[in-house]
């Protein structure tokens, strides 16, 4: 089924848009939508949802979606663990370039999301309009309001806010193009074009950018819509066969899951420990076996040798893993002093003293040397030697 697009007026109710042919279908009210609003876009003015742009270092989606907040913590009035920040997509041609973001509060998405719910369309997406904005520099008028998308930034504001509030935000960025002859006269620039008349024609201005792959979907993390299971096709099992079908199903989905956990995870190992191999044991060449047999062979006299590679590896490994947003950098074996280097990035100083205090409950001896500040990010540096 197509897609619907919906605005939120202010009074609550939506005005929806649904494709017919090359037109649009305008509705005072929201017709043509799978169960639970499933194809549905939502559409907020953005009034209360900044838009920016940060450089988010992560492995994964979920790492960045929990580094996301202390990107942009310095850029935003409101308490970061009061705010929620989605992700625009990941440039795939560049993906170290910034990437954008919306901030929201936590209450009003929740509030927003609620409401939608006591509609019947609890899954329904939700977008900021200043979202859908073309990549440059830009203002568009629109009824009440004006959207803009100027350094990076994207909002939207009142435009009963008056001239001086047009004119601090646009000072630095005189080539931004106008739309809509109010906010060109404001500003005494000329208009690149007219602005938006109608919330019938915003909508459907909104739902074309939408269509054209752009905006940022707030619905994202602990706010993703959470679809119910669907029981209806079992309709025909006796109670007993589709009791027993689902059981089946949730065991083999656990086996299948952990399995993939133990391969990733042993993938992981073997990676982390061919590489401490080539670093502390350079004539095997990256021969973990051969490592292993190195490093067993104790020094003369009673010096304890060091543990294996495969047991160093998995306890630095299995430390981490208890450290949220921790990423190890390099890893070093000093063989005259038998210890280990370890250089960690944090999301704060507070993690290298709980990385110390994980790693002194594995058998190692753990000690934390020199933290700094390197962006948002804090790089530790640990020596793990055996414990006396």
């Amino acid at each position: 089924m197509a897609r619907v697009y919906a605005l939120l007026q202010p009074d609550g109710s939506l005005l929806s848009a649904r494709p017919r042919g090359s037109d649009w279908v305008i509705e005072q009210d929201v017709r043509g939508v799978d169960a639970r609003g499933r194809n549905l876009t939502v559409f907020l003015n953005g009034l209360d949802v900044l838009g920016l742009k940060a450089a988010i270092p992560a492995r994964n989606e979920n790492e960045a979606r929990r580094a996301a907040p202390f990107a942009i913590e310095d850029e935003i009035a409101e308490n970061v663990d009061q705010s929620h920040v989605a992700l625009g997509p990941v440039d795939r041609t560049n993906p170290g370039a910034p990437r954008d973001l919306n901030i929201v509060s936590i209450a009003l998405l929740s509030e927003t999301i609620r409401a939608l719910s006591e509609r019947g369309l609890a899954e329904a997406q939700i977008m900021a309009a200043h979202s859908l904005l073309p990549d440059e520099d830009i203002l568009v008028e629109a009824p009440g309001l004006v959207l803009a998308r100027l350094g990076g930034r994207s909002f939207a504001i009142d435009a009963s806010l008056g001239r001086e509030v047009l004119v601090s935000l646009t000072q630095d960025h005189p080539e931004a193009s106008v739309y809509g002859e109010q906010v060109a006269s404001a500003l005494s620039r000329s208009s690149a074009g007219p602005g938006i008349g109608s919330l019938e024609a915003l909508l459907t201005q909104l739902a074309g950018w939408a269509e054209a792959g752009r905006g940022i979907a707030l619905r994202q993390g602990a706010f993703e819509a959470r679809r119910p299971i669907d029981l209806d096709g079992f309709g025909r099992w006796k109670l007993a066969g589709s009791l027993a079908a689902i059981a089946a199903l949730g065991w083999f989905t656990s086996i299948l899951l952990e399995t993939q956990a133990m391969n990733a995870r042993a993938d992981q190992l073997d990676a982390l420990s061919s590489e401490f191999a080539r670093v502390g044991w350079p004539e095997t060449n990256g021969d973990v076996r051969l490592a292993m047999a190195t490093a067993g062979v104790s020094d003369v006299g009673d010096v304890k040798a060091f543990p294996s590679i495969l047991d160093s590896s998995a306890v630095i490994y299995d430390a981490l893993a208890q450290i949220e947003g921790s990423e190890l950098r390099t890893l070093r074996y000093d063989r005259a002093r038998r210890q280990i280097t370890a250089t960690v990035a944090f999301q704060s100083f507070a993690d290298v003293d709980r990385l110390t205090a994980v790693l002194n409950t594995s058998g190692l001896s753990a000690r934390s040397g020199d933290s700094r500040q390197s962006g948002t990010r804090v790089i530790g540096d640990l020596t793990l030697e055996n414990a006396s």
